[in-house]
């Protein structure tokens, strides 16, 4: 039971802090409207929006902070680096928290990356043109595949520390 109250809240949790750090960063920019015009003319934005950051992985993400704040560049794409950072963080620690014991909760947390990753590479088959809204240029769908599967894949195992470390479960 454990690994599967992990999985839902933390699958809720990932999904809806994508979500709003991608309309905070929208709504900065001003460009609120085109992102929902964008939408109604390619519903699979959503899949983009809501399990995209899972393709970033974690030490592409702290150095772009780090680059970002270093150069005085505070701004939206700032906003949307550290949704990237918070929004498997928090996942995690939402997974940590309801899983009953540690491989509930880190299971939890892998499973949704997965999933994540898994979800991203179905798009990259069924519509190559929406990663481009992403920056991601398809060439062949398979490579992308295995690349999202890497990206989640070391994502799960790196944030999924850090739910083994927010588990109700004692460590010996």
């Amino acid at each position: 039971m454990g690994l599967g109250k992990a999985l839902g809240f933390s699958l809720l949790g990932f999904v809806g802090l994508n979500f709003l750090f991608v309309i905070i960063t929208e709504t900065i920019t001003g460009n609120l409207n085109l992102l929902f015009s964008d939408i109604s003319s390619n519903p699979f934005i959503i899949l983009l929006i809501c399990f995209g950051p899972i393709v970033s992985m974690p030490g592409f993400v702290f150095s772009s902070i780090f680059a970002q704040v270093s150069m005085g560049i505070i701004g939206p794409m700032l906003i949307q680096s550290i949704g990237f950072i918070v929004s498997p963080f928090v996942a995690s620690l939402i997974a940590g928290r309801t899983g009953e014991n540690k491989g509930g909760s880190f299971g939890g947390w892998m499973i949704v990356s997965m999933i994540s990753a898994v979800v991203l590479g179905i798009l990259a088959f069924l519509s190559p043109a929406t990663l481009l809204y992403y920056g991601i240029l398809v060439t062949d769908p398979s490579l992308v595949l295995i690349s999202f599967l890497i990206s989640g894949a070391v994502n799960g195992v790196f944030y999924g520390c850090f739910s083994l470390l927010f588990t109700k479960e004692e460590m010996y």
